[in-house]
């Protein structure tokens, strides 16, 4: 079983995720903005990270710009309503394996879990 970390400021984006996650067979943790998710990483780094772009406190990009500099490896699915080219571009430039559109049907994000837990086989 891997332990997956969904990062959202939306409560029900979490509990939608959360359920979706824990139905593939994954534990799940769950992280309310970008701060508490770098926080829960540090302590216990999970096997994949979903992550929303638009979040306060701390937003995506700078969750990923943070686990670049402190050297942290581990997949990250992308969240979000709206990904610019550019905005892309920066994730993938910083490790972003896969990007699912809100709102993410459950059988895209079930395959995007799949294929990354494959890989790492």
């Amino acid at each position: 079983m891997s332990r997956i970390l969904i990062t959202d400021d939306s409560l029900l984006q979490r509990k939608t995720l959360s359920a979706i996650v824990a139905d593939a067979g994954h534990e799940v943790d769950t992280a309310c903005n970008g701060q508490e998710a770098l926080d829960k990483i540090q302590a216990n780094l999970p096997d994949c990270l979903l992550l929303d772009m638009l979040m306060p406190v701390m937003d995506g990009v700078q969750v990923l710009e943070a686990l670049e500099s402190q050297g942290v490896k581990l997949p990250i699915i992308v969240l979000t309503a709206d990904v610019q080219e550019w905005l892309k571009d920066r994730c993938l430039e910083l490790g972003t394996n896969t990007f699912l559109n809100k709102p993410v049907k459950q059988d895209q994000l079930r395959q995007a879990l799949e294929n990354i837990f494959a890989a790492s086989i």
